[in-house]
Formats: C-alpha cells, sequence, structure tokens
C-alpha cells in the first residue's frame, strides 16, 4: 500500500479516524468470552513476537507500514520501556494482541486486533477492554487514544466507539492498495 497526494489511477480513498479516552470513567467493558484467553505480557523474543503479531492480525486489512522493517528496526521499536506488547491465546494459538506507546501521559493503542478465525466470539471487545485498562494502570495517563480507517475490520471503529472512545479527528488518505 502507497500513500498518495490525492486521488489517481487505482487509488483509493480511505476515512481515517482518531478516537480518544480522557478518563477511565469513560470505559464500558466488552463482554467476557469463553473460553478465556490467556494474556501473555512476557515474551522471550519482543521483537519477533511483536512481527510476527503484525502480520497475523494486520495482514487481512492491509498492515504494510511495517512489513519491510529489518529485525533491528523490529527491536528498536520494542525494546523501549515506553512499549508494551499483550498477546491474547486459546490453547497455544494466537486470538489477538495489542501494542501499547506511552508518550508523555498519554498512550497511544499503536496496535490492536484479534485473527479473522476468532471475529466474532466476544474476543475483540473483552480485548480492547483489557487494552484500555492496561493503558490507564500506566503511570500518569491523561488519555488514551488510538486511530483507524476504512480498511480495517468492519467492525473496528464500532468496537472502539463501544468501549466509550469518541472521535477527535477525520480525515481521508489516498492509497494504492496492492491486492493481497
Amino acid at each position: 500500500m502507497t500513500l498518495l497526494p490525492g486521488p489517481g489511477d487505482g487509488a483509493t480513498a480511505v476515512t481515517v479516524w482518531s478516537l480518544e479516552m480522557t478518563s477511565p470513567s469513560q470505559m464500558r467493558s466488552g463482554r467476557v468470552p469463553a473460553p478465556l484467553p490467556e494474556l501473555r505480557t512476557r515474551h522471550d523474543d519482543e521483537a519477533g513476537t511483536s512481527r510476527s503479531c503484525y502480520a497475523a492480525v494486520g495482514a487481512p486489512w492491509h498492515w504494510v507500514d511495517r512489513a519491510d522493517w529489518t529485525l533491528e528496526q523490529w527491536q528498536e521499536w520494542t525494546d523501549r520501556p515506553e512499549h508494551h506488547i499483550v498477546t491474547a491465546w486459546i490453547n497455544d494459538n494466537l486470538v489477538g494482541y495489542y501494542e501499547l506507546e506511552q508518550q508523555a501521559g498519554v498512550v497511544e493503542i499503536a496496535y490492536f486486533g484479534v485473527t479473522v478465525a476468532t471475529m466474532g466470539q466476544g474476543i475483540g471487545g473483552w480485548l480492547l477492554t483489557e487494552a484500555l485498562t492496561h493503558a490507564w494502570r500506566l503511570p500518569d495517563t491523561t488519555r488514551v487514544w488510538v486511530h483507524t480507517c476504512s480498511l480495517d475490520a468492519p467492525a473496528a471503529l464500532a468496537h472502539y466507539e463501544a468501549r466509550g472512545m469518541t472521535r477527535f479527528d477525520e480525515s481521508v488518505e489516498w492509497r494504492l492498495v496492492r491486492p493481497l
């Protein structure tokens, strides 16, 4: 996928929404799925975990901005105290993950998603609740934010709003989307 300056041959208009939460009291919990996934906060290889989750969860939604990153770039991303990755598993099968990025009192949900095979089972709403709870527990958090777009899973925007996040920005980008 390539970002373009405007409409052109083969360009797709992609709507990008930014959402935020400014108080943990705004959070609305998702239902608890059965079976309950196991959350893992420790990974022997943070960079490899981030890279494999990014590919497993993001490929159907055209997550390609980091597809060509080197191992060193993945390590620079993950090997910092501001970075937090949590994976969700059922029977040793990855069902979803999130990555948080602390930014001076503001926490970005940098990456979030569930695998296509587990959609519709309540895992996404539950995992987003876990991600928001985690973000609010980080020191000095005053705001949690995320962005999503019209290329993401069809229910993504609705899920963020259902958990209590509100839109604060909307824009259109022109992208050349490569077939998967």
